[in-house]
């Protein structure tokens, strides 16, 4: 298939046609390597569930953690010691 580069920034870039992209099972991300003078783009695959139970890593994520913490702090305990068993 014969196709044009097309300025995109201070780059160059084409356009792949989806067939192109659905038959290689391309989705977000590629791993563009140079071999032998030559452009070889090829999908990454993510292992299923992959990072499901990493740790959060943002600032704001934990400081919802920290909010949700203190408000369960606040909420009253009930005082059982009125109640007969």
């Amino acid at each position: 298939m014969l196709t044009t580069m097309r300025q995109i920034g201070n780059s160059r870039g084409v356009l792949i046609p989806a067939a192109f992209l659905a038959s290689c099972r391309i989705e977000d991300q590629v791993d563009m390597q140079l071999q032998d003078g030559q452009i070889v783009i090829k999908p990454v695959t993510r292992k299923l569930r992959d990072g499901w139970f990493a740790q959060p890593a943002s600032d704001a994520v934990r400081l919802q953690e920290a909010a949700e913490a203190k408000a369960w702090e606040a909420v009253p305990v009930a005082d059982d010691s009125e109640w007969v068993w």
